[in-house]
């Protein structure tokens, strides 16, 4: 297959799983503008946004290294560390 449509399709999968739970998750606090626009933030807030842009920088890179299984893995494992920040966030803030 493309590695252009691999790539294509990484970068919407970010996209779509990161809107997907931040819309779920924090729909009753603004969604996706509370998320980004929140002053002052935790660090695990930061954590969560710096892993989001890891991830898409991450899945944009496969036109350049390829599409092979450690791009795969990468990819996969900087989305699952968004998302285990998201949830660490919100188990942190119900507290």
């Amino acid at each position: 297959m493309n590695s252009v449509l691999i790539t294509i399709a990484a970068t919407l999968s970010v996209v779509l799983i990161h809107f997907s739970i931040v819309d779920f998750r924090f729909r009753y606090r603004d969604g996706l503008l509370w998320f980004w626009l929140v002053k002052p933030a935790s660090a695990m807030m930061w954590i969560a946004r710096g892993s989001l842009l890891a991830a898409l920088v991450a899945a944009l890179s496969g036109l350049i290294v390829g599409t092979t299984i450690t791009y795969v893995v990468v990819v996969g494992a900087v989305l699952l560390l968004h998302v285990a920040s998201l949830v660490l966030f919100e188990l942190l803030e119900s507290r």
